[in-house]
């Protein structure tokens, strides 16, 4: 037998024992049936490209516990905070739902998975865009008086990016604690000058989950997309923008308009912002923060919105996020507003959806008309005809791209946040949004979510029938491998 024979039958039964090896571990791992029916085909029908696509995909980082809060939930302090508030909370059962009414099971559902409290003393001002962000941001920064804590799934080399890290810079040379993390993906643009500066200032910089050639596999997938700021333990920022001039609308700018919401947050809300940091700071510096005065201060009144911040992260034993949204939309009896850049829902969410709007409660559902990923984008558009054929409305945004991240629910309940309606945000980032029991909160958001619709244009079903071949097939594409994603 020639020897290229041999090589042939050793090198394709070590492939098929590779093969067979995997196929067991998918199997016994009890993910999603879904999920397991699709990486079982894939690797049977593509031997090769089946296996990549697991490696790279599906290896479950989750059991290995990588983004573990151990180090940080079992301080005695921490211990005592959480059952402290447990009793609290379930002590208050009357009181809840007499001030939250048909949303009052909500509190509890964000409590029991992931410890997300329920507090009253919030003031809450919305930015929208990045020309009303920054310059906000800048100036509560340039305030910071003992620390400042950001972390970012994307910071650009450029000038409002520059400009921001040169802001933590002087606070750090002045004494100011200055602590940064940023996604190792979303932070691979900023330059060697620029973290050199960082380093010589004294700013605490990290990289979340860094990508290393050699140990690839599902890190590329498991991200930190959260946009969280804490000053001085009192004020907190979170929403959809990243850090880069492009979020900023200015006479003359190339590109298209860029649509997004964030909001300032003062007052006891920010201590969950904090504690969220914290965990990640340990996770990707081992450094354990211990919850001092400086980190969790006292301080008198700042508003009456009654607030909850909940989270996902990549090892989370339960799809928060997901939940969260489901609880939020089951809840509706009249009104459901959602506005969302990438919209590719499991099938929990979907049918949450179509029930409710078959049930009476009117659904309307803002998605771009540009998008800047042709792929997620084209797959969101596999959904429309399923939700017009179920009285959802559906809006194609035609000023530009809207990244903005809101729900409204009934007029009093709504959030804002990095969470988008789509498999990677529910099971596979690290996000963050906050979520108003406020009707005054609501209202806002509302008016600026009709603005939008303004500049809109509702969806046609025969329309979106006739939509381009290529749309067509890339979409049914990306439906088909999201769940794997």
């Amino acid at each position: 037998m020639p020897q290229y024979q041999i090589w042939s039958i050793v090198l394709l039964s070590l492939y098929y024992g590779v093969v067979i090896v995997f196929f067991f571990k998918v199997l016994l791992e009890n993910k999603n049936p879904l999920k397991t029916q699709s990486y079982l085909i894939l690797m049977a029908l593509l031997p090769i490209l089946g296996l990549m696509i697991y490696l790279f995909f599906g290896v479950n980082f989750r059991k290995q516990k990588l983004f573990s809060r151990k180090g940080f939930q079992e301080q005695k302090i921490i211990q005592r905070w959480i059952k402290d508030y447990d009793n609290l909370l379930i002590g208050s059962t009357e009181s809840v739902r007499e001030c939250l009414h048909e949303k009052a099971k909500l509190p509890y559902l964000f409590w029991r998975n992931n410890y997300s409290m329920l507090t009253g003393n919030n003031k809450v001002t919305f930015l929208y865009n990045g020309e009303q962000k920054f310059p906000v941001l800048i100036e509560k920064l340039e305030q910071a008086k003992h620390h400042i804590h950001m972390e970012y799934y994307l910071i650009e080399d450029d000038e409002i990016g520059n400009k921001i890290l040169g802001v933590l810079c002087q606070k750090s040379m002045e004494g100011i604690t200055v602590r940064l993390i940023v996604d190792a993906i979303g932070g691979n643009k900023l330059k060697r000058k620029t973290l050199k500066k960082l380093k010589k200032a004294g700013v605490h910089f990290k990289k979340y989950n860094p990508v290393i050639f050699t140990r690839l596999a599902n890190r590329v997938n498991y991200r930190d997309h959260r946009k969280i700021v804490v000053i001085d333990g009192e004020i907190g920022f979170v929403g959809g923008l990243n850090i880069a001039d492009r979020y900023i609308n200015k006479e003359g700018k190339k590109g298209y308009y860029w649509r997004d919401t964030h909001c300032m947050i003062e007052g006891e809300a920010t201590y969950s912002l904090q504690v969220l940091f914290m965990l990640n700071w340990y996770f990707v510096s081992r450094e354990l923060l211990y919850p001092t005065s400086h980190l969790f201060p006292r301080f008198g009144p700042k508003g009456k919105v009654v607030t909850s911040i909940i989270s996902s992260d990549p090892d989370s034993d339960y799809p928060n996020l997901m939940e969260a949204y489901f609880g939020m939309i089951t809840s509706a009896t009249k009104e459901i507003l959602i506005s969302t850049p990438y919209f590719i829902p499991n099938e929990s969410v979907l049918t949450a959806l179509k029930t409710a709007a078959k049930g009476g409660v009117k659904v309307i559902l803002l998605l771009p008309g540009v998008a800047d990923t042709f792929f997620v984008h084209a797959a969101s558009l596999t959904f429309i005809g399923e939700l017009l054929r179920n009285d959802i409305y559906v809006y194609y945004y035609t000023k530009g791209m809207i990244h903005s991240k809101i729900m409204i629910i009934d007029e009093e309940l709504s959030t804002v946040g990095t969470a988008n309606m789509d498999y990677r945000s529910f099971d596979n980032n690290a996000e963050v949004n906050a979520v108003f029991f406020d009707p005054g909160v609501a209202g806002e958001l509302k008016k600026q979510f009709e603005a939008d619709l303004a500049d809109s244009e509702r969806v046609d079903y025969l329309k979106w029938k006739s939509r381009p071949f290529k749309l067509k097939i890339t979409g049914s594409l990306g439906r088909l491998v999201a769940p794997l994603l």
